[in-house]
């Protein structure tokens, strides 16, 4: 049994990875013990799957492809950033997601219920769509991160979400890669 580290996300678009970057390379002028996200790894996550027998990935697919068939498409973009838990004591750096909002919400609810299915645990807290920039290694100067999320006015161009796709995730000492398994095409609905 060969078990590799799993999760379902969408991606965002150039523009919004662009804008993020800009936003991380003032971030990291920072002393501050923060781990950001490289720009090329920046996705949305929809179910972290962790642990998975690479053996169910077929059977994770198709019942996750049953129960999104059928979603549209639908834009999305982000705005503003903010932290979890809370400002006194973060964890994580995020980026809000404006418009599309409950569709990543409803989309993440049929992936959670699909593989819950086939023994995936639902999440402990109610799933909060974002985008995870940076996260948190201790809180040495995190008062002037505080205080620079809080005077940036932050907002995306949209972009489409026509897909999901369920990455593995391979933890290096450098940083995760994230390699694509599969994509599941959501009907455009957009009209072009």
């Amino acid at each position: 049994m060969t078990m590799i580290r799993t999760f379902f996300a969408v991606d965002i678009s150039d523009g919004q990875r662009q804008a993020v970057s800009s936003i991380l390379d003032e971030f990291r002028k920072l002393d501050v013990h923060v781990k950001w996200v490289k720009p090329e790894n920046l996705h949305v996550t929809l179910k972290f799957l962790g642990d998975t027998d690479e053996d169910t990935i077929p059977q994770i697919c198709e019942t996750v492809n049953s129960a999104i068939r059928g979603v549209p498409s639908f834009v999305f973009s982000l705005e503003d950033l903010g932290q979890f838990p809370n400002a006194r004591n973060p964890r994580v750096i995020w980026a809000g997601i404006r418009d599309g909002y409950e569709s990543l919400r409803a989309l993440s609810g049929r992936i959670n219920n699909a593989v819950k299915q086939l023994g995936f645990k639902p999440g402990k807290r109610r799933f909060s769509p974002h985008l995870t920039i940076g996260r948190v290694k201790d809180n040495r100067n995190i008062r002037t991160l505080m205080n620079e999320i809080s005077v940036i006015d932050f907002v995306s161009e949209t972009s489409l979400v026509s897909e999901v796709i369920l990455y593995q995730s391979t933890l290096r000492p450098q940083g995760p890669i994230y390699t694509p398994l599969k994509t599941f095409s959501l009907p455009n609905t957009q009209g072009g």
